[in-house]
């Protein structure tokens, strides 16, 4: 196969699938793991696809806001969040959950757990459906506001007015970028915006992100490390955890 035309294949493959590993890739084409990582790469520079940890996962101009792309992307190191966090849940506790398929596994996994008792505020259409045709009789606190097309999440001054009437335990929250010298960043202003107001009223607030969200920044910075009070991922690197040492912060990494 010529390589224009593995190539070719290789981007509709990604295009049906949403996302795939090189290991899968080069299963598929039947073609050397050096071979799949230049298609990868020459893809990548055609801004066709984004390069992952892994793989690669197509790019479209909603990717990093599309709910349905983003939610079969690093799933399995998702749901390893989702089981971390929920051991930071406790009956009784009144949790925030912002928007996200992170947020949305940690639903799932809440949802599937023995917690009862909860009283959960979230702006996320996605999240605030699932829970309320669960079986489960949490009490659900949508923020309301204007639901942005692709993150179904609501923003805008209703969702802040509402959400500045509570008071939180525990917030957990999806974030777009996390870097030492960006801090912890955010690709949209106005769901920044809701993620500030929740977390202003949250006795404590846990970023929840996969390893790929490390060494990335955004443009909207939205919390500082000294800010929150953890960190839950899948993954982190010693040179990141060399860093947060370095200069003293006190976060847990969990």
């Amino acid at each position: 196969m010529l390589s224009e035309e593995r190539r070719m294949k290789i981007f509709e493959y990604l295009k049906s699938k949403t996302s795939a590993t090189t290991e899968e890739l080069i299963e598929i084409f039947n073609a050397s793991g050096s071979t799949i990582r230049r298609d990868l790469e020459y893809l990548a520079s055609k801004q066709l696809i984004r390069r992952t940890h892994s793989g690669a996962i197509i790019n479209t101009p909603y990717t990093e806001g599309n709910f349905i792309v983003n939610y079969n992307f690093m799933k399995n190191e998702k749901q390893f969040i989702a089981k971390k966090a929920i051991k930071l849940i406790e009956g009784d506790d009144f949790i925030a959950l912002s928007g996200g398929t992170t947020s949305y596994m940690l639903a799932r996994e809440i949802i599937d757990s023995p917690l009862k008792n909860l009283t959960i505020l979230t702006n996320s259409v996605n999240i605030s459906t699932l829970v309320i045709e669960s079986v489960k009789d949490f009490r659900l606190i949508l923020t309301g506001g204007i639901p942005r097309k692709g993150t179904y999440e609501c923003v805008g001054e209703i969702a802040l007015r509402v959400i500045r009437n509570f008071n939180v335990d525990k917030f957990f929250v999806g974030v777009n970028g996390i870097s030492i010298d960006g801090g912890i960043t955010f690709s949209n202003m106005e769901e920044a915006e809701i993620a500030k107001e929740i977390h202003s009223h949250s006795r404590k607030t846990y970023v929840i992100a996969d390893h790929t969200k490390f060494g990335v920044v955004k443009h909207i910075r939205t919390f500082e490390f000294n800010e929150i009070d953890g960190i839950i991922t899948d993954s982190v690197s010693k040179e990141f955890m060399n860093e947060i040492k370095k200069l003293s912060l006190r976060i847990e990494i969990i």
